[in-house]
């Protein structure tokens, strides 16, 4: 399974750059429909959960990177402007 994810750093100088990850060394099938908080190397999971509150409550990493996983046969292609 390729689990990836599109990411924007709002520290970056311009709103065009986007960089895509692979997740797919850390994100497993059981991350499936759950909410994961990656570590902000992307070297780990550092907890998951059903909901964002619940995992918000759990994981006290302050720079922790918050994630929905969807299922492996979904796709999904946000609006531009």
């Amino acid at each position: 399974m390729n689990f990836g994810l599109l990411w924007y750093n709002g520290s970056m100088p311009n709103d065009a750059d986007v960089v895509s990850m692979d997740l797919s060394r850390i994100v497993n099938a059981s991350h499936e429909n759950k909410w994961v908080a990656i570590a902000p190397d992307y070297s780990r999971i550092l907890g998951a959960a059903d909901s964002l509150r619940e995992l918000m409550r759990s994981v006290t990493q302050p720079d922790a990177i918050f994630h929905r996983v969807l299922p492996h046969d979904v796709s999904f292609a946000p609006l531009g402007e």
